[in-house]
């Protein structure tokens, strides 16, 4: 085994995940969530182009491409200021595909794609919305003011529509004449569409995410890391992890694969944990069970709601046959427009069942 005490300097330890030297500081909660005083960190275990690149691939997904991109915009909660601002409602990232919010918009008489802006509120996006006068079918394209007339032709492309089509533009004339530019470039031959003004109130809508695994192994590697600040006996580098850490740090040529994830992630049915009483925070848990490594995960733990828990299972230790558990709760000190907070160690164990 080797031990946490041989990584500081009593041998040559190479990165958990390539062979080159360690030397970074890793925190286990992406830093997109926040900086929280007094969490743990993983000390010089993983190399700094791991770190900032190949695993931050799975940051930046389970960041900007899952429920927790527009509960982020929810709180206000800001990552580093040096980090590159990616608004999850207009844009991808790391192999997973923007947040889609759609609500009725009792003004155009149509579903819209909205973004999340804080608190509350939500507003239209800067959208093309094309539907098809056979079928009835609206179909939404996000713009931006990057976007190229070559790049808005191949998005229509890809959606195979069928002729006749309606078209409505959703823009703020004041500051967004881009559109109108864009759109006309489009079709220089069709006049604008009417201009409405959009509904200011809506009820309710559905979100739509769609991830690759990168989405999956970040929980892995959250957990893992977090196991390892946790027991200390363990440097990381043992046999018996090393299917979690090829699954963390490997892309399956193969794609998507449900099989493979679940040989590590379970979701919880049930909270790990009783409701907020108006604070939020994520909990994260290691536990040793019959020899059997664990780590517990909860992100966005609120008064309104929460994320589904997930469970990761690390590997077997035969040599271990006692039972321990640590975990943390990283509370926010104020909301909204939190961005940073300290953690509190909790001393109970966590409850919930998996599938």
């Amino acid at each position: 085994m080797i031990l946490s005490s041989q990584l500081r300097g009593e041998q040559n330890v190479p990165c958990l995940y390539c062979a080159e030297t360690p030397s970074s500081v890793e925190h286990p909660l992406p830093a997109a969530l926040g900086e929280f005083r007094d969490a743990p960190t993983l000390l010089d275990r993983v190399c700094k182009q791991c770190n900032e690149r190949r695993i931050g691939l799975l940051d930046e997904q389970f960041m900007r491409c899952g429920p927790a991109a527009p509960l982020r915009k929810r709180y206000g909660i800001e990552g580093r200021e040096h980090h590159q601002k990616v608004n999850p409602f207009y844009r991808g990232s790391a192999g997973g595909k923007p947040v889609k919010f759609f609500s009725w918009d009792e003004a155009f008489q149509c579903e819209v794609l909205l973004e999340v802006i804080g608190s509350n509120e939500a507003r239209q996006l800067t959208q093309l919305i094309l539907k098809e006068q056979q079928s009835g079918r609206h179909h939404h394209i996000p713009m931006t003011p990057k976007m190229t007339v070559q790049a808005l032709r191949q998005e229509i492309s890809t959606l195979k529509l069928t002729a006749p089509l309606d078209a409505r533009l959703i823009y703020d004339p004041p500051t967004e004449q881009w559109a109108v530019n864009l759109f006309q470039e489009l079709w220089p031959d069709q006049p604008l569409p009417d201009t409405t003004v959009g509904a200011r109130n809506f009820q309710g809508g559905i979100m739509q995410f769609e991830t690759t695994d990168r989405y999956y192994r970040a929980f892995a590697k959250i957990g893992f890391h977090y196991f390892l600040t946790q027991f200390r006996e363990y440097s990381g580098h043992e046999s018996i992890f090393s299917a979690i850490r090829d699954f963390i740090i490997i892309d399956d040529p193969r794609g998507f694969q449900p099989a493979r994830i679940n040989e590590f992630i379970a979701k919880y049915q049930s909270p790990l944990m009783q409701p907020s009483t108006g604070w939020i925070g994520h909990l994260t848990c290691a536990e040793i069970r019959g020899g059997v490594c664990f780590a517990h995960f909860e992100p966005f733990i609120t008064q309104q709601g929460r994320m589904p828990g997930h469970m990761i299972r690390l590997g077997v230790d035969p040599a271990r046959t006692d039972s321990a558990m640590r975990s943390h709760i990283h509370l926010y000190y104020i909301t909204p427009k939190a961005k940073s907070g300290g953690i509190l160690e909790m001393p109970w164990k966590c409850r919930g069942k998996s599938n």
